[in-house]
């Protein structure tokens, strides 16, 4: 098993004092796919993650039409020993 691996990337959220939330997906460790939103954690299995990608990928269009502009920036990558 490898080091764990942490993606993150900023949102606006109305719902935060900030008006910024953190989503950070985390590869290897204790789950192959460990999602964080906020407090909340789900831990998935490589296929789970994979499905809710494709999921995502066609829901999101088909019901709110073109990601937001905030969707293009680089998402933050961080690898730790």
């Amino acid at each position: 098993m490898h080091a764990p691996r942490y993606y993150r990337t900023r949102l606006p959220a109305a719902w935060t004092r900030s008006g910024k939330a953190t989503v950070t997906v985390r590869v290897g460790g204790a789950y192959e796919v460990y999602l964080c939103i906020g407090y909340q954690r789900i831990p998935l299995r490589v296929d789970e993650a994979w499905a809710l990608l494709a999921a995502l990928k066609t829901a999101l269009p088909a019901e709110f039409g073109a990601a937001p502009e905030w969707t293009a920036r680089p998402v933050r990558r961080e690898a730790t020993a």
